[in-house]
């Protein structure tokens, strides 16, 4: 089985690795010269709380200062969470207004929050990059909470086109195997690469929301009664691939010098199986992405996925620009899920207090990771992480990659 490469740790990557020292002779794939990226995260809840009314001006002081804030602290790049449904932070003419916006979903907007953030960004001298969920609707199943104008709701209220959406337990989804789904995920995309000075374009980690015959069955019997041979899985991993696909090349047709990125989640075979994204595709064949930033949420005793160890599959896997995602929300709390009878593990993150900035030295010596992200903004401010943020910004200032 393919998949078991991942299992493999190169021998380069064992030689000189003991505690946490990593050999920093390996070989870079990436001979890239661009800026070391130091980035943040900003959630569309974080967004919300600037958001206090409908004042232009107090929004734009808001960011301002948040932006020239980060940018003292060392922070050379802003990943701004600007559609996390079917709904967005910007003006659309694809998607309505966030709920989380202005009040409600397709509220008229005051302003252009997204617009104004790109300009601050700009002030700053900051990259800004547009993080979307491509697949998500709604976090919860209450389609008639949907605006009239959501598209979503519209096609669940069509006859022909109800199998575009799929309604789970608590939430709704875009099914992935729509063609026209794939369609809309591309013109929204390409009408904030036309519209917007970004630096990328930034998908998480959401794909197939489950593993439910039902998201797809329409298209998957339309498939297979007409020849197709391919398993569901392998189905499901081309739909999502060709998603990625068509959103790559409509990037690089408007601006070939904004990238491409997708922070996927860190378990590779769960990514594969589960969630049916063929990260491994991505991060070796051409017309996929420019960059994956894997969230690896865990401590260096975390027993399924110690911290250093999923590094090294992640940089023995990856040819494409290579960041990682770090947990500063975890700091300060048990990480109850890090081991089933270790209590250190479970709580790592509550007896030290250099985590993050451990892994910031680690990572830092490793040629071809070239920087981070941390999750996120408002855990920068929380006093209870005040001594794990002292340290992350030390380790940030006294990188050698500046």
């Amino acid at each position: 089985m393919k998949k078991l490469i991942f299992l493999l740790i190169p021998i380069l990557l064992l030689s000189g690795c003991t505690g946490n020292n990593f050999n920093t002779q390996t070989k870079s794939k990436s001979q890239s010269n661009e800026q070391y990226v130091k980035a943040v995260w900003i959630t569309y809840y974080e967004l919300q709380d600037f958001i206090e009314d409908k004042s232009e001006s107090k929004f734009t002081d808001k960011i301002s200062s948040v932006f020239s804030d980060l940018k003292d602290k060392g922070f050379n790049t802003v990943t701004v969470q600007v559609r996390p449904c079917a709904d967005a932070f910007y003006r659309s003419k694809y998607f309505p207004s966030s709920k989380y916006c202005f009040g409600f979903q397709g509220a008229d907007m005051a302003y252009d929050p997204f617009e104004i953030i790109c300009a601050q960004a700009q002030n700053q001298g900051l990259k800004i990059e547009a993080w979307i969920n491509p697949y998500r609707v709604s976090q919860n199943n209450k389609i008639s909470e949907l605006c009239d104008d959501n598209i979503a709701k519209k096609w669940y209220n069509s006859k022909d086109k109800k199998s575009y959406v799929y309604i789970g337990k608590s939430s709704i989804y875009f099914n992935p195997a729509a063609d026209e789904v794939k369609t809309l995920i591309v013109n929204g995309v390409k009408e904030i690469v036309s519209s917007y000075p970004v630096n990328a374009i930034h998908f998480d980690d959401y794909f197939y929301p489950s593993k439910d015959k039902k998201i797809d069955s329409i298209q998957y019997n339309e498939y297979t009664d007409s020849g197709g041979e391919l398993s569901l899985a392998d189905w499901r991993r081309d739909n999502v691939s060709d998603m990625v696909s068509r959103v790559y090349k409509t990037i690089k047709s408007v601006n070939k010098n904004v990238s491409f990125g997708i922070s996927p989640a860190s378990d590779i075979e769960n990514d594969y199986s589960s969630l049916y994204a063929d990260v491994e595709k991505w991060c070796t064949a051409d017309g996929y992405i420019d960059y994956i930033c894997p969230q690896i949420y865990f401590g260096f005793k975390n027993e399924n996925q110690p911290f250093m160890q999923t590094v090294k599959k992640w940089v023995s896997l990856s040819e494409k620009t290579l960041y990682v995602g770090l947990p500063l929300y975890k700091c300060s709390k048990e990480d109850k899920y890090a081991s089933s009878s270790d209590k250190a593990a479970v709580k790592e993150f509550i007896n030290n207090q250099n985590i993050i900035s451990r892994q910031i030295n680690y990572l830092g010596k490793i040629e071809d990771i070239k920087g981070f992200y941390i999750f996120s903004y408002s855990n920068l401010y929380d006093k209870d992480k005040a001594q794990e943020v002292e340290n992350l910004l030390s380790a940030m200032q006294n990188s050698s990659q500046n």
